[in-house]
């Protein structure tokens, strides 16, 4: 199978499950109770969630640049601008190359070398999955959702093993080292030190984990911006009138992380409303009810960071 034949699979693939969430999201809908959610918006809480998304990702700098700052003290606005560009493409592209276009702007344009600028980002990816992990397997534990926890010694069991290998990275980075340097050698000669040289300094980023002291200071920065995330929702509830508790909104925020995983058409478009719905169900919210709340929520999440990553791409003149 050739690389267009995996592309149209792909594609295929996505507008179906996109066309099956939409189905699932507007069937049987009461569009009585939707347009009247819609005329009760208080609009100053959407203000807040909106305003509090753009915060977020300027506070991801900060994690950022602590990783970074072994190579380079990048300014907080700078790093804000890449974090926007990240989500800016994850968002328009039908594959997430967000990260990749981060790091090879920091790298390309902050002196950085490229290995290390994107085992950062790779780094953050790690740490996220980890924590959202925990919360994956918390707040069943707290809704106390009785035998379907036992589905989750699947899970700890792979974090486990993760987890061991990243402790083995850090540890024992040279093992690793001399294993790529061994694979290496079926790429062309001319490629092979590039290679390995970018490799090796991909694995620098993940020596700041030897600091418990700096790898405390960034647990404690990922979970903050997992609680301010929540935040969001939580404002969204005021917003609609919903009286749902912090905890509904961090709950709704998992879901919605766990429909980025299915293929569908840039944007998540209808993905995103499902994992909404499916979330407030929980907590007895019609489907009329929660799929305003997801369009409003999808919008507030979204179309800031793509009309702020457009605005700093025409304004800064950066070609992809």
């Amino acid at each position: 199978m050739n690389l267009w034949e995996r592309k149209g699979i792909r594609v295929a693939v996505s507008m179906v499950v996109t066309g099956l969430a939409l189905w699932l999201s507007f069937r049987k809908i009461d569009w009585q109770i939707f347009w009247a959610s819609f005329s009760q918006v208080r609009w100053f809480w959407v203000g807040l969630a909106t305003a509090n998304v753009i915060f977020i990702v300027y506070a991801l700098g900060w994690r950022w640049q602590i990783l970074l700052r072994p190579k380079a003290n990048i300014p907080m606005n700078r790093l804000f601008h890449l974090n926007i560009i990240g989500q800016y493409t994850n968002i328009i592209a039908p594959v997430r190359l967000g990260e990749i276009v981060r790091g090879y702007l920091a790298a390309k344009e902050d002196n950085l070398p490229g290995g290390y600028a994107i085992g950062t980002i790779v780094f953050e990816k790690i740490l996220d999955f980890f924590i959202f992990l925990c919360f994956w397997i918390i707040i069943p534990i707290v809704f106390v959702l009785g035998n379907s926890i036992r589905g989750y010694r699947v899970v700890l069991i792979a974090s486990g093993l993760v987890l061991a290998i990243l402790a083995f990275l850090v540890l024992k980075p040279e093992f690793f080292l001399e294993f790529y340097r061994k694979i290496s050698r079926i790429f062309p000669k001319k490629y092979r030190e590039k290679l390995q040289n970018f490799f090796s300094s991909g694995m620098e980023s993940f020596q700041l984990l030897k600091n418990w002291k700096a790898a405390l200071v960034l647990v404690a920065i990922t979970v903050a911006f997992i609680g301010g995330r929540a935040l969001s929702n939580f404002f969204l509830f005021q917003a609609f009138g919903l009286k749902l508790s912090y905890w509904a909104a961090l709950v709704v925020l998992l879901a919605v992380q766990a429909g980025n995983i299915p293929p569908s058409i840039p944007g998540k478009i209808g993905v995103f409303e499902v994992a909404v719905i499916l979330a407030l169900a929980v907590f007895g919210i019609g489907k009329g009810e929660a799929l305003v709340y997801g369009i409003m929520l999808h919008l507030v999440a979204y179309l800031p960071k793509i009309i702020l990553g457009q605005y700093i791409i025409v304004r800064y003149k950066i070609k992809w």
